[in-house]
């Protein structure tokens, strides 16, 4: 009878983990199942895309208030390789990734980092890069003590704050380079105001928007020592792998169609 029971008792337990085996399979498929983020974009034919158009000539507002630039062009270039149509949502940077997760657009292309994104939220998924961005020094036409990072030394040095360059400026105490003083920014429009102005003495921005910024402006000038550079890419919510799949795809069939080199010529030939 003791034998007959421990048999009894074996089956059962054998019985009992063969079964929640079983369920734990049923249950992984089923969360693989459920990742339909790339078919439901497909099915509503249109992908929102946010984005923050102050930062030209990656996205900016035209004379007749349109969003134009790098960011929406790549856009639209990887929309026509996933076979959907393209809308451009106006987002304020603070908002992008907090309004991905709301739902209020299904990706981020503006000009972001994996850095900046984490920041923001650890629930990300991110693509493949698509660029390679440099951070670069920016200072008064008139302003010769300044050429190299190294001279930033005992500067008082401004960059706007949650980006790159706010990353790029910090990492300055790990080369040995120690600041007056770091002044951040809620806009690199405001940084370069107050370098205007003489109340820092270099900025630190991306050299896309350097450049552009220095030939409107011919009171400021790019130093070309690059303090490092951040790779950007497109950003989407964490655990749509499917989506992630597919934009990837569309990266790749941009670069080898030659629309990337096009972009990349019309808006960041510096």
């Amino acid at each position: 009878m003791k034998k007959l029971l421990a048999i009894l008792m074996f089956f059962t337990i054998s019985l009992g983990l063969f079964a929640c085996g079983n369920q734990e399979s049923v249950d992984d498929k089923k969360s693989e199942a459920t990742d339909t983020s790339g078919s439901q974009i497909e099915e509503k034919g249109k992908i929102v895309v946010g984005n923050c158009p102050e930062y030209p000539p990656f996205s900016f507002r035209n004379s007749n208030d349109e969003i134009e630039g790098f960011d929406s062009d790549y856009a639209r270039a990887l929309g026509e390789e996933m076979g959907v149509e393209v809308e451009i949502r106006d987002t304020a940077w603070e908002g992008l990734v907090a309004g991905l997760q709301k739902g209020d657009h299904d990706i981020i292309i503006s000009c972001m980092s994996p850095e900046e994104a984490t920041a923001a939220s650890e629930n990300v998924n991110m693509s493949n890069a698509y660029y390679n961005l440099s951070e670069v020094i920016v200072t008064r036409s008139e302003d010769e003590s300044i050429k190299s990072k190294e001279d930033l030394k005992g500067k008082v040095v401004g960059a706007q704050a949650s980006s790159t360059s706010e990353v790029a400026v910090d990492s300055l105490k790990d080369m040995g380079i120690e600041t007056k003083e770091i002044k951040k920014y809620n806009r690199n429009s405001e940084a370069l105001a107050d370098l205007k102005n003489g109340r820092v003495d270099a900025v630190v921005v991306g050299i896309a928007y350097a450049a552009t910024q220095a030939k409107e402006n011919p009171e400021i000038k790019v130093v070309n020592d690059p303090i490092r550079s951040v790779e950007i890419v497109v950003v989407m919510n964490k655990g749509a792998e499917e989506l992630n799949e597919k934009v990837n795809q569309a990266i790749e069939a941009v670069k080898e169609s030659g629309k990337y080199d096009e972009i990349n010529k019309k808006w960041l030939d510096i």
